[in-house]
């Protein structure tokens, strides 16, 4: 199947969306830890992009804090003209220093902010880097609040919704318990979480089931290592997630083995390990819609030629867990 409907929601999107972590460039935590994927050139990202749109997808989802806004950005200005046409997610939530003063660190992630002021200021900021009147999906994203904390989320992002700025909201977060937070909502409508061959969220499929939401699938690549790409002695940028990371030792490197044994096993399946990866995720269930992260021209093809392939048969999928049952995490990871 192609396209795949967003729960209540009954927005009708393509099966694989297109995830704008990478595309926002390099940023930092307060403490100086990089939480992107290396430096990219807003170009080559409109270019992957629009490839991506001719491939059929028709889902976006964002974020804030994605190199300081420049991902709503880049997003904003490839989508203008057709707004229309597309579905669009982002976040709020986060705090950031735009000017440290540290040419290093030139902007960072300082903390969070759930109040009312702040969630309406932040979509505003969204809106207008995005250069649309309207937000699809709008998620908080990750941290914690309390329950007399999470009343007042819902009924400023009911005030959004009364007001015609954003349509749905949610919660990207591994937690199910949080969801629930927000539950009560009139317009709340899914989760952003993470499930991919090597950690598996069955809560959270419940969690959706009994609320009739959908999930956004985030890092269905596990950061790449599900691609294969990385090699005993890869060696990443500073500007990278994965920069200092040992990919012999550890879960990693138990990941690696197994992934050339499931290599063996997709050969006569005519997919590569990141199809394959992004094809379970379909399988799994179909409230679910992967949003592989990309960079390159030729990573949103691989990505987006899963919507024509389609989820793997329960046969692989079956095999796969079966492959993979010793570094599986049945449990939700836990955030920072």
């Amino acid at each position: 199947m192609k396209t795949r409907v967003l729960g209540k929601t009954k927005l009708k999107v393509s099966s694989i969306g297109m995830g704008c972590w990478a595309i926002g460039g390099p940023f930092y935590h307060s403490g100086g830890r990089i939480i992107s994927y290396g430096q990219v050139k807003d170009d080559e990202s409109i270019e992957a992009l629009e490839r991506g749109i001719e491939l059929g997808v028709n889902l976006f989802d964002t974020a804030n804090n994605y190199g300081g806004g420049r991902s709503e950005k880049v997003l904003g200005k490839a989508l203008k003209g057709r707004r229309e046409d597309f579905v669009i997610a982002t976040k709020f939530g986060t705090v950031w220093d735009f000017d440290s003063g540290d040419p290093e660190v030139p902007q960072r992630l300082v903390g969070r902010d759930h109040t009312p002021e702040g969630i309406r200021k932040a979509c505003e900021t969204s809106l207008q880097n995005l250069q649309t009147n309207y937000i699809d999906f709008y998620q908080v994203h990750s941290g914690k609040m309390t329950s007399e904390e999470a009343v007042e989320v819902v009924a400023i992002l009911e005030e959004l919704v009364s007001e015609g700025k954003i349509r749905y909201y949610g919660w990207s977060t591994d937690h199910p318990d949080r969801g629930a937070l927000l539950a009560h909502g009139k317009h709340f409508a899914g989760m952003q979480f993470r499930l991919n061959i090597i950690h598996s969220n069955n809560e959270m499929l419940k969690f959706l089931d009994e609320n009739n939401g959908f999930g956004l699938i985030k890092n269905p690549l596990s950061g790449g290592l599900l691609s294969g790409k990385y090699k005993d002695d890869s060696k990443v940028p500073r500007d990278h997630n994965w920069h200092g990371r040992d990919f012999t030792e550890g879960r990693i490197g138990q990941t690696r083995a197994v992934l050339e044994e499931l290599r063996e096993l997709l050969v006569n399946e005519g997919r590569t390990l990141v199809q394959a990866s992004l094809g379970y995720i379909l399988a799994k269930h179909d409230r679910l819609i992967p949003i592989p992260g990309f960079k390159t021209v030729k990573q949103a093809e691989e990505n987006t030629k899963v919507i024509e392939l389609g989820p793997l048969s329960n046969k692989l999928v079956s095999q796969i867990d079966k492959i993979f049952s010793e570094v599986h995490q049945d449990q939700a990871e836990v955030e920072g």
